[in-house]
């Protein structure tokens, strides 16, 4: 396993790794030293003496380089140029099992294509592309790139909707996706999603490829995955969230989270504050500093001031919480109702199999893609920012009118109803029978055959 050096890539691959080691396959994770134990930090409910077939190898970038593709202003291209150091010692791990095992199976990154290209002269050693992005935004941003027609029929009527490949990511980006869609070093592909939630967008990507393509998702907690009903999932850890949860009527709690890669202005978490307090909803708001990139990461990490008296105001109906919470149990809760977050993809997967309706918020990269998909497309969440006004501060007024929308409305409910029914659909696919466990099947078929 070579995943991106970051949590939102890292997991993923952690649920896959998991997965896979359930079949007695061995599972070697190979990622920055730093990045592995912040991981294993953040688990949830994740004991990985249960998972003894993976190994993780701690590997290192030399200070100096991961320091300058710091400096560099949400630059990742630097910081990608960085990780290309990671191939060599990729390579040797490579030689020392292939001295005795008959075949390695590489399943990489999509980003990560430069630091395994050392490996595809290895004799016995397979890659496989594993996206942790949507096949809606895979989809889209290779119709951009190709300039084709070819899937006119599923982007035409969301033209006025899909961001520009431009606006979402820097220039030097463009370049890196006109050869991830050409690079023919590899043995297949591997989605997180399943076929209830993007069939015509996997049906196009399959119809496009030469080699196999599987969708394994949602990768997300197995323990919520596998159960129905709230009640039958075991308690993962005790937290305050979970305990205040308890105590609210069903369906009326917004949970909002912006996931680990960006910090809000104090301007826009002033604006957000007073939504969220005019709303007159219940409300869980995690509010927290982003990652760091590179070798280090740390918790010490500054306070993000509130407006004076907004705590005290809201005590009685919301929590902020400036640590790491359960998000998976709280979206998983009966009283949760709605979920306020970036469109982050992993986020989305938990969101959706708990069948939670969401308010979106896009930040970067892939967000405004997943966006669509969510409002546009499946019809499960409402927008409160517009990507095409991605520069402008949110006002309080937008804010408290979605949480109000999602958690308040006939709207809100229609799109919960929606939720619900995907929910359902993607828990009976990973049971016996079902579309993804047959997908996994093939997969685990294929690399031990």
């Amino acid at each position: 396993m070579v995943p991106f050096p970051e949590y939102g890539h890292q997991t993923p691959f952690l649920h896959l790794s998991r997965l896979i080691s359930s079949y007695d396959i061995p599972v070697h994770y190979v990622s920055i030293g730093a990045r592995n134990q912040e991981l294993k930090r953040r688990l949830q409910g994740s004991n990985l003496d249960q998972f003894p077939n993976i190994q993780f190898h701690d590997l290192s970038i030399p200070s100096a380089r991961a320091t300058t593709a710091e400096k560099e202003d949400d630059n990742y291209m630097s910081y990608f140029a960085s990780l290309e150091l990671l191939g060599e010692p990729l390579c040797a791990i490579c030689h020392q099992l292939l001295t005795t095992c008959k075949r390695v199976v590489i399943i990489h990154d999509s980003i990560m294509l430069s630091v395994v290209q050392g490996v595809i002269s290895i004799t016995n050693v397979e890659t496989y592309i594993f996206h942790v992005i949507s096949a809606f935004t895979v989809c889209s941003l290779f119709q951009q790139v190709s300039g084709s027609a070819e899937n006119n029929d599923l982007f035409l009527p969301l033209q006025h909707h899909i961001p520009s490949f431009q606006s979402c990511y820097p220039p030097e980006m463009l370049e890196f996706i006109k050869m991830l869609r050409d690079w023919t070093f590899k043995s297949g592909e591997i989605f997180n999603t399943c076929i209830d939630i993007e069939g015509p967008y996997l049906n196009a990507l399959a119809k496009q490829s030469e080699k196999p393509l599987w969708d394994l998702g949602p990768l997300i907690n197995p323990v919520y995955l596998h159960n129905d009903e709230y009640s039958a999932s075991p308690k993962i850890v005790s937290h305050r969230c979970i305990e205040w949860l308890d105590k609210q009527p069903k369906n009326s709690v917004i949970y909002v989270s912006f996931g680990t890669a960006r910090t809000f202005s104090l301007e826009q978490i002033i604006e957000l504050a007073l939504g969220l307090e005019r709303s007159e909803q219940k409300f869980i708001w995690v509010l927290r500093e982003a990652d760091k990139k590179g070798n280090d990461f740390t918790t010490d990490v500054p306070k993000i001031e509130l407006p004076i008296g907004f705590e005290e105001r809201v005590a009685e109906r919301g929590i902020i919480a400036r640590d790491f919470v359960p998000q998976m149990e709280i979206l998983a809760h009966p009283s949760t109702g709605g979920y306020l977050f970036h469109s982050g993809w992993n986020s989305f997967l938990e969101s959706l199999t708990m069948g939670v309706p969401m308010a979106t918020w896009p930040i970067h990269s892939d967000n405004p893609f997943n966006d669509v998909l969510i409002t546009k497309v499946l019809k499960v969440g409402l927008v409160v920012k517009d990507w095409a006004h991605k520069d402008d501060l949110v006002k309080a007024d937008r804010i408290e009118n979605g949480v109000r929308t999602l958690i308040t409305s006939p709207e809100g409910e229609e799109m919960r109803q929606r939720a619900i029914a995907l929910s359902q659909a993607i828990k009976m696919s990973v049971k016996d029978g079902g579309a993804t466990k047959e997908q996994t099947e093939s997969f685990i078929a294929h690399i031990t055959r």
